[in-house]
């Protein structure tokens, strides 16, 4: 999860690489490596066109032109758009929400959305039957359809 404000560089591994990703509404971005005559790093020319597909960021990649709030959001480069002044908040109430979230079946999500790139579509169907059987066995799981049938929040362990 990732936070950001002011004025920001859309290269690095921990931006792109970020699950979710909120804004201030004022922030400006840009992949600025044309503009030094080099070609970008930290994983750009990977994560980048699996965002906003291969032409948009051979647009962002070679014209380094400024990205505002509005368009990061349309373009996915991030998930969220708030004031400046709730930034922080913002950020902080996401991540309490997923800590108190299926830890456990958040990583398989995640594993799963990752590795679908590389799988084929019964590839990826194994793989999905595999981690819900894994999640199915989890204390998590009980939880979560205990608090459903009881009609509650559930309170998750990740265990």
């Amino acid at each position: 999860m990732w936070g950001c404000s002011g004025f920001g560089s859309l290269a690095g591994p921990i931006r792109q690489a970020a699950d979710l990703a909120i804004a201030a509404d004022d922030i400006k971005m840009t992949l600025a490596y044309t503009r030094i005559g080099t070609s970008p790093d930290g994983s750009s020319t990977f994560s980048l066109p699996r965002v906003v597909g291969l032409r948009k960021a051979m647009e962002i990649a070679l014209l380094s032109d400024t990205i505002e709030a509005a368009e990061a959001l349309r373009l996915g480069l991030v998930n969220k758009v708030v004031p400046a002044a709730d930034l922080q908040a913002e950020t902080d109430a996401l991540a309490k929400r997923l800590a108190a979230g299926p830890t456990l079946a958040y990583g398989r999500i995640k594993h799963l959305l990752r590795a679908s790139f590389n799988h084929s579509l019964s590839d990826q169907l194994n793989a999905e039957r595999d981690a819900f059987i894994a999640s199915a066995g989890t204390h998590d799981f009980a939880e979560g359809a205990t608090a459903f049938v009881e009609k509650r929040a559930p309170r998750f362990e990740g265990r």
